[in-house]
């Protein structure tokens, strides 16, 4: 487990202790050092899960933010989730857990696509994928020996030509990755354990009762079980 001070700089400014309550310096009381040391080593797991699984691309997943310490007379309530502004606060509970295919009812999921039919939204963020990752498009052949202006033309050309042949390639995907389902990445429930026995001790002994465990996940979105 890490010590306070790694803990807190490994949080950053993601992580908040009472906002515009506290002002100054920040000093943690025993509980509080607890639950900072705990947070720090789930968010580390939980990226390491996200990174193992290749799920990186754009960073946001790993984006996970501790909200503030709140405390209710002998009561603590900690949050963990994503920024509202960042995309994955919309879409993390989908990777989390999965989503079912249609013709495949896997993974064993509460979310499950429900038609075959791809919106432009879903398209369009395939599409942003493939462009991050031209690698997986094949390119064509280049013609040797063009003039100026066949050279101009075939510039345009290819830029139109890629374009749509991008899109298609997105609808493909799309399609298929409704088809078959969405593979769970669990980079959230699988490490939950991070919050068991020995913390659930630690806290105790900070309070000097025993304690309910109770994790708060406060996320923008995913209220729904079917997803589109």
């Amino acid at each position: 487990m890490p010590s306070i001070s790694q803990a807190q700089a490994s949080l950053g400014r993601d992580f908040d202790l009472g906002g515009s309550q506290r002002q100054g310096d920040i000093a943690l009381n025993n509980v509080e050092a607890i639950m900072v040391q705990y947070a720090a080593e789930f968010i580390k797991k939980a990226k390491a899960t996200i990174n193992k699984k290749g799920k990186i691309d754009t960073g946001n997943l790993s984006d996970i933010v501790v909200g503030n310490i709140v405390q209710q007379g002998t009561k603590y309530s900690l949050t963990i989730g994503y920024d509202k502004s960042n995309p994955a606060s919309e879409y993390y509970d989908f990777q989390n857990k999965g989503v079912k295919g249609i013709k495949i009812n896997q993974p064993n999921s509460k979310y499950k696509f429900r038609t075959l039919s791809v919106s432009p939204k879903f398209v369009s963020a395939i599409m942003a994928w493939y462009l991050r990752h031209p690698n997986y498009i094949r390119n064509e052949d280049q013609r040797k020996g063009l003039t100026g202006l066949q050279a101009k033309r075939k510039s345009i050309s290819k830029v139109v030509n890629r374009t749509a042949k991008i899109k298609s390639l997105a609808e493909a995907t799309a399609k298929s990755i409704k088809k078959k389902g969405l593979k769970r990445i669990g980079f959230f429930d699988d490490n939950m354990n991070v919050f068991g026995a020995e913390f659930q001790k630690e806290l105790a002994t900070a309070l000097g009762t025993d304690v309910a465990l109770s994790i708060r996940q406060q996320f923008k979105g995913n209220g729904n079980n079917n997803n589109k």
